[in-house]
């Protein structure tokens, strides 16, 4: 995995029913900020079957700001891996910048939710094996791939 953004991958973490727990750390790794180039909003995203989209190569495009300079991306060799690596710990990192003191964050979906609306973009590319390109996903998208994510996660913890 190729990471070019603000929030490190390097923590694991236990999961439970709809809930993630998040211990503190103080180990950050800080890229340059690229310009990759942003979806159109309301742009209708095609559905990406379920055996190309567990595998397949899954680019990670974030602008949690409104300036374009706030844009980084960072590539994943699957769309769980960029949900969970990425997108989740990307929230996770905000948690603890914003409660530098709690050893211990608990959060539940509709926060993760509530922060990815209010990124100014984020939007996932998707390598597609049949025709050798990659199909753009918006934040619905995303956040639909979250939820069954965690809610597999928490179907194997009971």
């Amino acid at each position: 995995m190729i990471v070019n953004n603000k929030w490190p991958n390097t923590e694991r973490r236990s999961y439970e029913p709809y809930h993630r727990s998040v211990g503190r750390s103080t180990d950050f790794h800080h890229g340059s900020p690229t310009r990759p180039v942003a979806l159109r909003e309301g742009q209708v995203t095609p559905r990406i079957p379920a055996r190309i989209g567990i595998k397949a190569h899954t680019i990670l495009l974030v602008q949690p700001g409104p300036k374009p300079e706030t844009r980084t991306f960072s590539d994943y060799e699957s769309v769980n891996e960029c949900m969970e690596a990425g997108v989740c710990k990307i929230y996770e990192e905000h948690l603890k910048r914003m409660n530098p003191n709690t050893p211990s964050i608990t959060y539940d979906i509709s926060q993760l939710f509530d922060f990815i609306d209010q990124l100014a973009d984020l939007s996932c590319l998707v390598y597609q094996k049949s025709t050798n390109t990659y199909a753009p996903y918006n934040k619905d998208w995303i956040k639909e791939k979250i939820y069954i994510l965690l809610r597999r996660q928490a179907a194997k913890a009971n």
